[in-house]
């Protein structure tokens, strides 16, 4: 049974991914990465099928994969820097090996090879019952001579004079920053989903298949719609044709006020749950907020927690070459202990929240980063994940965080260790404190 499944990512520098490492695991090709001199190989018991379309205006280079991936990573230093966009999809099993190439060729080519970007494919195939693949698309478009272009560029705000116009006192003049495309907008990943649904559903109907896939939920997809008109191919045509156009725009509008209130109601679900903190909670939020000065949330505390990293190595650094750096060492280790207190009350905060909206995950099979990474993605898309589609999407998280691990413990091996030590340190806290609970408990009993 054809299922739909299309999950959007980006590979970026800021989660300390590689755009060479992650092509490599996709691909199971041998890449050396240039920036940081080494060699990257994941082989796998079944070779995916990989392969790269290209725009008319990119040059040759860019068919060759490792030659792509170092050029993206040589052009864009930055330590945030997004170095490509990329989706997984599932293919439909009712298709063979050749038509699902073809099909998925036609919409990578239409969708974003033609829009002006490079797309890595990978097709994998490990398990009969759940071929996919990985699509990896490069964010900067080239120019008519085959030079990388740029993503964005600066626009002056002027007055009615034409002249450059200053906040205040301010220097610098007010700008603001225009996208060279519109590959990042959001509304854009609704319409590939969307194309990639229409593709697949064109292509059974030709095969003369039953089944259809929808990037839609079942609500959104309007069940109880009430039956078109059939009749014989002359009689009553004009009177048909006329129903049956009123009767889809009557649908088409009702699945989108029930797609709108769907919508609702899961953030107001999301929103029950987060504001559901006992007056001990919020005044431990209210005060991490403050020391840490950041409104905790999962997103927040991961960019708060990479921060201090590199600050407590750069103090490290200082203080080896003899600068005095004993009051921001203590300012670090205060807010390493804030974090620990933030982390503590954001896991019991993620696991109620789980608990809630996803009764069938089973704790004991799912890490707490994977718990914290599906509740960070069901609130990113407000969407409540359904049965197959929310064991797809824990498989993909689960695939992204073992490669997150694997790039840093690779490229920062010192890094990594620091990382798995802290991991270890906090799960034996939990451990003391599910012991402590169970001896009081214990004593409790015995005392009756």
């Amino acid at each position: 049974m054809a299922i739909f499944h299309m999950n959007f990512t980006n590979i970026s520098a800021g989660n300390g991914r590689s755009a060479v490492a992650s092509a490599s695991y996709r691909s199971g090709e041998k890449l050396y990465n240039e920036q940081e001199g080494k060699t990257y190989f994941y082989p796998r018991n079944v070779q995916p099928d990989a392969f790269i379309l290209t725009p008319e205006h990119a040059p040759e280079w860019t068919k060759n994969r490792q030659k792509l991936w170092n050029e993206v990573e040589a052009k864009d230093r930055k330590a945030n820097s997004r170095y490509a966009k990329e989706f997984n999809v599932a293919l439909p099993v009712e298709l063979s090996h050749e038509e699902q190439k073809s099909l998925l060729k036609h919409y990578v080519q239409e969708n974003f090879v033609d829009q002006g970007m490079v797309a890595d494919i990978a097709i994998h195939r490990d398990k009969q019952e759940n071929p996919h693949a990985h699509v990896m698309l490069t964010n900067r478009p080239f120019n008519l001579d085959g030079t990388w272009g740029v993503k964005s560029k600066k626009e002056y705000l002027l007055d009615d004079q034409g002249n450059k116009t200053y906040t205040g006192n301010s220097k610098y003049p007010k700008s603001r920053k225009i996208l060279t495309t519109d590959w990042d907008k959001k509304e854009k990943i609704a319409e590939w989903r969307h194309n990639w649904a229409e593709t697949v559903n064109q292509k059974l109907e030709e095969k003369k298949l039953p089944d259809r896939i929808s990037e839609k939920s079942y609500q959104d997809q309007g069940i109880g719609k009430q039956a078109t008109i059939h009749e014989g191919y002359h009689r009553g045509k004009n009177e048909r044709k006329n129903y049956n156009k009123t009767l889809k725009e009557i649908e088409s509008a009702k699945a989108e006020k029930e797609n709108i209130q769907e919508k609702i109601n899961h953030k107001e679900q999301f929103n029950a749950l987060k504001d559901h903190l006992s007056f001990e909670e919020k005044h431990i939020v209210s005060n991490l907020s403050k020391e840490l000065k950041t409104y905790i949330n999962l997103e927040n505390i991961e960019n708060k927690e990479r921060m201090l990293f590199h600050w407590k190595n750069s103090l490290f650094i200082k203080h080896a070459v003899g600068e005095d750096v004993a009051q921001e060492l203590q300012t670090v280790n205060r807010q390493e202990y804030s974090m620990e207190e933030a982390n503590h009350l954001l896991d019991k905060v993620t696991d109620r929240t789980v608990k809630k909206l996803y009764p069938n995950v089973h704790f004991h099979q799912t890490t707490q980063a994977e718990r914290r990474e599906l509740i960070k993605e069901s609130e990113s898309e407000n969407k409540i994940f359904q049965e197959n589609e929310l064991e797809e999407r824990l498989t993909s998280i689960r695939e992204n965080i073992l490669e997150q691990q694997i790039t840093l413990f690779t490229q920062r091996p010192y890094a990594g260790w620091k990382i798995l030590e802290k991991q270890d340190e906090r799960t034996q806290k939990i451990i003391d404190q599910t012991l402590a609970k169970v001896r009081r408990n214990h004593g409790r009993h015995e005392a009756h």
